[in-house]
C-alpha cells in the first residue's frame, strides 16, 4: 500500500484537488493547464516532473478502484493517512459526489476498446432537386454524422446519409432499443 503525503490545511483544499484530479481524469485530450494546476495544488514544482506523473497515476487508480468496488472506503482513507479524519471524510464524499460520471467514464473506456464509441451526432435534411440523369428528380435526404471515439481516444466522425425510408427503418429500430432492458 502506498500512503499519498498531501500537504493541505484546509478542507477546501482537499476538494480542490480531488476534483482537479478528477478532471484530470476524464479529460480526453489530457491538458497541460489541469496538469499543471494538479502539480500547483500537490506543491510539485515542476508540471512535467516524473513525481507528478507517477503521483497522479497512484491517485487515478486509486480513484479507479474506489469507483469499481475493488476498495472501500476506510482503505481508500487508508492512503491518506496524513490527513484529518474531516479532510478524509471531504475526499471520499467529493469522489462519491462525481463517481456515477467517473463509471460511465470508465464503461465509456471499456466499449471503445471493440468498437467506435458515439458520443454524440449531428444531423441535417437536404432536398435533392435534380441529378444528372433526371433534371425532375426531387428527393428528401438526411445526413447523419456520429462523433465517436476509437480505442485511442482519438476522435472520429462517420457521415452516412440515407433517403426518408431508410430513415424510418432506422427510427424504428431505435425505438425498439429504447423499448428494451438494456443498461442507458
Amino acid at each position: 500500500m502506498h500512503d499519498l503525503l498531501i500537504n493541505v490545511a484546509k478542507e477546501d483544499d482537499v476538494v480542490q484537488i480531488v476534483h482537479l484530479l478528477i478532471d484530470h481524469l476524464l479529460e480526453l485530450p489530457k491538458s497541460a493547464l489541469t496538469r499543471s494546476k494538479l502539480a500547483s495544488a500537490l506543491k510539485i514544482v515542476n508540471a512535467s516532473s516524473e513525481d507528478l506523473t507517477v503521483t497522479l497515476r497512484l491517485l487515478d487508480n486509486l480513484i479507479r478502484q474506489y469507483c469499481l468496488g475493488e476498495i472501500n472506503e476506510s482503505e481508500l482513507k487508508s492512503h491518506f493517512s496524513n490527513l484529518s479524519s474531516s479532510m478524509q471524510t471531504a475526499l471520499v464524499h467529493s469522489v462519491e459526489l462525481r463517481k456515477p460520471e467517473i463509471c460511465q467514464f470508465l464503461v465509456n473506456k471499456i466499449n471503445s476498446k471493440d468498437n467506435l464509441l458515439m458520443e454524440s451526432f449531428d444531423w441535417d435534411v437536404k432536398w435533392i432537386m435534380g441529378n444528372s440523369s433526371l433534371a425532375s428528380t426531387r428527393e428528401q435526404i438526411a445526413t447523419v454524422m456520429l462523433n465517436c471515439r476509437d480505442k485511442d481516444q482519438k476522435l472520429k466522425t462517420v457521415r452516412f446519409e440515407m433517403n426518408r425510408e431508410r430513415l424510418a427503418d432506422m427510427i424504428e429500430v431505435l425505438e425498439k432499443c429504447d423499448g428494451m432492458d438494456v443498461d442507458k
